[in-house]
């Protein structure tokens, strides 16, 4: 049902909705879901990049890669509503570390110690009780700025 790729709609306990990309769906982390957050639809957000020859947003500050089960997402009522192709360099988002050894994607690129890349994120995987307190911490509740 759901594909790399796909923007979707994240229902947020207060009755907001987070937007968010879905960036990897694990065969390797067994039903494990890497996604970045956006922000809150509705919400101005005040770290958007606009290219002054378009007018359009070039680049924002986004959460994650936050992961869950595959699962969460059904039971979440989360909803498909666009679907954009990720590049290279945005699947490099995924890069990680779990245990001692560094992912992108389900691709082993190599150890921490090879790599030197102790500070790297882990991949943490996150129940949706979680996921929505980090969404709350970067964004707070939708209109008045507080938290969820």
């Amino acid at each position: 049902m759901f594909q790399e790729g796909d923007i979707v709609e994240i229902p947020l306990p207060d009755g907001g909705v987070a937007i968010g990309w879905i960036l990897h769906l694990s065969k390797h982390f067994k039903n494990a879901v890497g996604f970045v957050v956006a922000g809150i639809k509705g919400q101005l957000r005040d770290d958007v990049t606009i290219d002054p020859r378009t007018g359009n947003p070039s680049a924002m500050k986004v959460l994650g890669p936050l992961y869950t089960h595959i699962d969460n997402l059904t039971l979440c009522g989360w909803r498909v509503y666009a679907h954009q192709p990720i590049s290279e360099s945005k699947r490099m988002l995924t890069k990680r570390r779990v245990g001692g050894d560094v992912y992108v994607g389900d691709d082993y690129i190599g150890s921490i110690e090879e790599l030197d890349a102790q500070t790297l994120r882990p991949m943490l995987l996150m129940g949706m009780p979680v996921v929505y307190m980090e969404i709350a911490k970067v964004f707070g509740k939708q209109g008045d700025g507080s938290k969820l």
